[in-house]
């Protein structure tokens, strides 16, 4: 008898040592950290896309504005330092339309005159942005000169300071 209380006490305390190991909460992963461009959800590149990344640093100001033309006095400059030279270069937005709900610390923006140049052409499109404070948006550009024919599309998110990562695709224009 004593033997086979013993055997009974050694399943019973595996048991609940076996209920004790699966109560306790699981570990807490550790976060890691992935550039934004790794886990841009790129799915939709169009097929025979080129990829591309990098940065924009940009300047806000008034200068070199036509106010009679009735645009906003708005004109955002920026050099574009990307992973293809064909979309680097200096990108100017202007003629600005705001949507922000009264009283709201949120809204929206519209680039609607956004244009690259470099040595070797020009792209002509839009820009639009979600803007808190920290803007998140996309733009569209249609190639001319060397880039005729082709697209450019990107998504930005602002760094802060004027900075902006900027992650799309060249494709064509068909």
């Amino acid at each position: 008898m004593k033997r086979g209380l013993s055997v009974l006490a050694v399943v019973v305390l595996l048991a609940a040592l076996a209920g004790c190991a699966g109560s306790e909460p699981a570990a807490t992963p550790t976060p890691v950290a992935t550039p934004i461009a790794e886990t841009a959800a790129l799915h939709a590149i169009p097929a025979d896309s080129v990829a591309v990344t990098g940065t924009a640093t940009c300047v806000f100001s008034q200068e070199g504005v036509d106010p009679t033309r009735g645009d906003n006095t708005d004109l955002v400059t920026c050099e574009l330092d990307m992973s293809d030279p064909r979309v680097s270069g200096s990108e100017t937005h202007n003629r600005f339309r705001y949507f922000w709900p009264e009283g709201e610390e949120a809204g929206v923006w519209v680039a609607e005159e956004a244009i690259i140049t470099n040595s070797e052409g020009t792209w002509r499109g839009t820009a639009q942005a979600v803007d808190d404070g920290t803007p998140v948006g996309e733009a569209r550009y249609v190639g001319e000169g060397a880039y005729d024919g082709l697209v450019f599309h990107y998504y930005f998110g602002d760094l802060g300071a004027g900075h902006a990562l900027v992650h799309g695709w060249i494709s064509s224009a068909e």
